[in-house]
């Protein structure tokens, strides 16, 4: 729940900081392609985890708890650094770029927020005993939309921001 809110802060925060932008070139180097791009690549990876977990709990019988709570818990881990990297890549951007990318960017904010309750779920189903593996399929499901519209965010903002 506190990252939750860490992340409505991190919104609030962009929205007060793109109220200061002062139109001046920033002396900073420019990061922001490249934290985006090694987001993408993220999201990707995390996509083909999710379709092969997804294909995996297709085949487990019910029962097969043992093999679904070790998924579960796999996919919990490899989901972690998903939040600090959303956040050095909001770090990268300048305000100018925040501020032109923002609706986007809020879009992209909701979207973490989903992967770090969803990353919980996934981190709670794999020390549940009783889970069965239709429920870590079901996950993978909603995890795999989540990723699908974080990714077409990704591509928007990379494209507004390269686009002159």
């Amino acid at each position: 729940m506190l990252r939750i809110l860490a992340l409505a802060g991190l919104a609030a925060v962009t929205f007060a900081v793109g109220g200061l932008g002062s139109g001046s070139v920033s002396l900073r180097p420019d990061f922001s392609r490249a934290a985006l791009t090694s987001l993408g690549q993220e999201y990707e990876q995390l996509q083909q985890w999710a379709a092969a977990i997804a294909a995996t709990t297709d085949t487990m019988p019910t029962g097969s708890s043992e093999g679904a709570r070790v998924l579960a818990d796999q996919l919990a881990h490899l989901m972690l650094p998903l939040e600090e990297d959303f956040e050095n890549t909001t770090a990268a951007l300048s305000t100018a770029q925040l501020e032109l990318v923002l609706p986007l960017w809020e879009r992209m904010a909701f979207a973490h927020a989903g992967f770090v309750m969803l990353q919980e779920e996934a981190a709670a189903l794999g020390g549940d005993p009783a889970m069965e593996p239709f429920e870590l399929h079901e996950l993978v499901g909603e995890l795999s939309a989540v990723l699908e519209f974080a990714a077409e965010m990704q591509r928007q903002i990379l494209n507004q921001l390269n686009t002159p």
